[in-house]
Parts: C-alpha cells; sequence; structure tokens
C-alpha cells in the first residue's frame, strides 16, 4: 500500500462516505491523475486509519483499524528564524509523531511571527507522507516558561545538562540558538544535554524527539 494516496480527513465522518475538499479532490485528480474506483487510504489523525475507494468528491469508507498513541511528548521549542529551518522542525516532529509542538517566547529568542503560520498545515503534509494515524499537534501562538502548567515531567536541553535518562509521556524545553539565560535556568526544570555538541534549535528538537520515540 506504500504508493497508495494517504490522506488526513478530520472527522465527523458520515455513514458510508468522507468528503473531500476542493484541494484534496484537485491533487487526486488533476496531479495525481486518479480515477473513481481507485484505492486510497485516509486517516482521521486521531488513530483511525482506513483504506476506501475514491468516489465522486468523496471516499467510499471500507476496512478501517485503530492505532494506540504513542507515550506523550511535548515539544516546546523557541523557533529558528528561518521559515525553512520551522518547517523543517514540524515535518521531522510530525513524522516522529511527536505528541504536540508549542512556541516559546524566551530572552534570546528572535523568531519572526510568520515563520510559524502555516506549521500545522506543515504537520498535515508530513502525516499524510509518513502515512501516520496520529497528528501532530502544533499550539497556535506563544507561551513563556512561567505560563507552562505542570501537566508533564518536563525537562530542559542544555550543554551543561546531565546525560537523558527521562522517559515519556515528558516534555522537552529546547531553547533559542543564543541559549537560555539565567533566569530561565532558574525555573529549576532538569538540564539535560542533547550530546556533546552544540546543536541548532531544530535539530536539537527532531534528536530529543528521536529518542523519545525510539525508546517509547
Amino acid at each position: 500500500m506504500a504508493n497508495v494516496p494517504h490522506l488526513y480527513v478530520p472527522r465527523p465522518w458520515p455513514d458510508d462516505e468522507i468528503p473531500l475538499v476542493g484541494q484534496q479532490i484537485h491533487h487526486l485528480i488533476r496531479v495525481l491523475r486518479l480515477s473513481k474506483g481507485e484505492v486510497v487510504s485516509y486517516t482521521d489523525g486521531n488513530g483511525t486509519r482506513g483504506v476506501g475507494s475514491l468516489g465522486e468528491g468523496t471516499i467510499h469508507r471500507q476496512g478501517e483499524s485503530t492505532t494506540d498513541p504513542l507515550p506523550e511528548v511535548e515539544l516546546a521549542v523557541a523557533p529558528p528564524h528561518e521559515r525553512d529551518r520551522v518547517r523543517w522542525l514540524v515535518e521531522k516532529a510530525a513524522e516522529l509523531e511527536v505528541t504536540s509542538v508549542r512556541w516559546l517566547k524566551t530572552h534570546y529568542g528572535n523568531a519572526r511571527p510568520n515563520a510559524m503560520e502555516r506549521a500545522q498545515e506543515w504537520a498535515v503534509s508530513a502525516l499524510e507522507q509518513s502515512r501516520g494515524a496520529w497528528l501532530t499537534k502544533v499550539e497556535p501562538g506563544w507561551v513563556t516558561l512561567s505560563e507552562l502548567d505542570d501537566r508533564l515531567p518536563t525537562v530542559m536541553a542544555d550543554p551543561v545538562g546531565v546525560s537523558l535518562r527521562e522517559r515519556p509521556p515528558l516534555r522537552v524545553l529546547i531553547g533559542p540558538e543564543g541559549g537560555w539565560d539565567e533566569m530561565e535556568v532558574a525555573t529549576g526544570w532538569p538540564l539535560v544535554n542533547l550530546g556533546r555538541n552544540v546543536l541548532r534549535t531544530e535539530t536539537a528538537a527532531v534528536v530529543a524527539a528521536a529518542v523519545f520515540r525510539t525508546i517509547s
């Protein structure tokens, strides 16, 4: 089924057919040159994956299965300045089934607000490309360290930290390329390092996600 188009179609779903939006129809028919009756796969981004056939602007539902979520991993990231780097970060996080991404406002951060405006779209594209069943949620807006809740155990990535030993569910704080300032470090979260070299922000985020998904 690797060559079959995989689509994200959020619920609600009618009983037998799932309506597609115009952009999806255009891509399937005009770009991929699919015809009515050809096989497509689909997901609601919340664990359900199915295989059906293309109808007139719809997918005829057929075999479906449910996939359990991996243990929760949230990345709270001070995003890079460049849009392409933000996109790469989001796409890789989605491929690794990171549960959610949040944007941190930090002292040394220098991201452009419009660099993240299409982040959820990039996560959807990565979900479809990787044929996943769980969509990474990219939270809108910004959050400061003081605004983070204590719902998840939290660690702060920093080169002076100890080796990573924690297991998910977990939140990982990834700082800007200028590093954390003293007040941010003083918030008291455990410091962990992601290797002996200093990593770019997006690299650190993906390394953390990959490590946790390997041990999940």
